[in-house]
């Protein structure tokens, strides 16, 4: 056990490091001067151009700016944004539980709908729930989140006006940021009506998370669809009803934990698309997360936020993919037996 996390370590620093050079290629490949683009600085003056050079090994090979450039990063000095002067560490403290926020309650609802409704399928196996149920997850993945999102605000929002449709809290509630979660901060605060600032908190939420969670929901469906299949054919199933035990029992006892296994694998390989699709929920919605800032910066080429992002955000998804994959393999005894042959 101890080897295969030894082993997935150093994959995780093999890929980061890959992931820094390619940034880094990408830093000197953009136009303009590169200790503007690396450090954000514009126009400096003789000194700071110095500075820079010494900081980033400017003056000596292409290896030494390597390593310059992974050390200015790990150490959280990723610049400061063209537009406003401020540091980039500062701005993606504030911005990542935004972002956090909608992707995990985004994933619950997922789950929440997804699991049911593929365990459904299953039972309902090439009858016409389970074409409806199919049928219904392939629209929904096929559906594109902004058009989605879209429709949402047009319809609940401005026909109904049942939703709000940008934002993350009204202006009348001010609540200090003291996590970057809005319910977590709301529950710290000691603002009157906290109530009221509940129920407008998840007002603001129920649109952008819904948009967010169809994509994520529909794979769940079939991954539940498919492996609950698999269980339900099994010979221990098999031998389960032989015994007379009831559906549910077989169904919810020894089906779905085994079930839930490559469900929940696949939950962490669905991080980089749920991110994605963040980003233009976030959009849409006036979300102000890292995916929103990231596309602004974009829009206004400003380089130092747009190679920051991108190293926060792709290490998050290898960090939390290889996290997963080890605590499955601590967990899950068939996956043990799959890779060392024994349990």
């Amino acid at each position: 056990m101890w080897f295969y996390i030894a082993r997935r370590v150093n994959l995780f620093v093999f890929t980061v490091a890959v992931l820094y050079f390619l940034v880094f290629l990408m830093v000197n490949a953009l136009p303009g001067e590169l200790a503007t683009n690396l450090s954000g600085i514009q126009n400096p003056d003789i000194a700071q151009y110095d500075e820079i050079v010494a900081q980033y090994q400017l003056d000596k090979s292409w290896f030494n700016q390597y390593i310059s450039f992974i050390k200015q990063r790990i150490h959280g000095d990723f610049g400061v944004s063209f537009g406003n002067g401020q540091s980039i560490f500062n701005d993606m403290l504030t911005l990542l539980p935004a972002t956090i926020e909608l992707c995990v309650y985004a994933m619950i609802i997922a789950l929440i709908f997804g699991l049911p409704l593929g365990i459904l399928a299953a039972i309902h196996y090439k009858k016409f729930g389970d074409f409806f149920l199919l049928g219904t997850s392939l629209i929904g993945y096929s559906i594109p989140v902004f058009w989605l999102g879209v429709i949402a605000i047009m319809y609940f929002g401005l026909d109904l006006q049942w939703l709000p449709v940008a934002g993350r809290l009204n202006l009348l509630y001010q609540v200090d940021p003291v996590t970057g979660f809005t319910l977590i901060d709301i529950y710290l605060s000691n603002i009157e009506y906290k109530q009221l600032a509940y129920k407008d908190a998840f007002a603001h939420l129920i649109m952008p998370t819904l948009t967010l969670a169809v994509i994520p929901a529909t794979v769940v469906i079939r991954i539940t669809r498919t492996t609950m299949l698999e269980e339900l054919n099994a010979n221990y199933i098999k031998a389960s009803q032989a015994r007379g035990l009831h559906p549910i029992t077989i169904i919810f006892h020894h089906a779905l934990p085994n079930a839930m296994q490559p469900v929940l694998a696949q939950i962490s390989l669905q991080l980089s698309t749920l991110l994605t699709s963040a980003m233009v929920t976030e959009v849409i919605f006036s979300w102000p997360g890292i995916g929103q800032w990231l596309i602004q910066a974009t829009y206004q080429q400003d380089y130092p936020i747009i190679s920051a992002g991108i190293l926060v955000c792709a290490g998050f998804v290898i960090l939390v993919t290889v996290v997963s994959d080890v605590l499955l393999i601590a967990t899950t005894p068939q996956r043990r037996s799959a890779v060392y042959g024994s349990n």
